[in-house]
């Protein structure tokens, strides 16, 4: 399983949309029922399910469902 693939799923499940509807070059800012919160409840799933820690710094950066798997590399 890749970072994108437990990304898409992480994601697929907090908005309750199918996972093969998020695709890397999807904006996050664009996903159906996304918000603030939800987005960290996405982040702090992320960082539970891999131990990664993610930088709040790097966010910064990210635009697309793919960017956010690219933190994880």
């Amino acid at each position: 399983m890749t970072h994108f693939d437990t990304i898409q799923r992480l994601i697929a499940e907090s908005l309750l949309i199918p996972a093969e509807s998020i695709r890397p070059e999807d904006g996050i800012a664009q996903l159906k029922n996304i918000d603030s919160l939800t987005f960290e409840m996405i982040l702090v799933s992320i960082e539970s399910e891999t131990g990664r820690t993610i930088d709040p710094m790097d966010l910064m950066h990210v635009r697309t469902v793919g960017d956010l798997a690219k933190l994880l590399d």
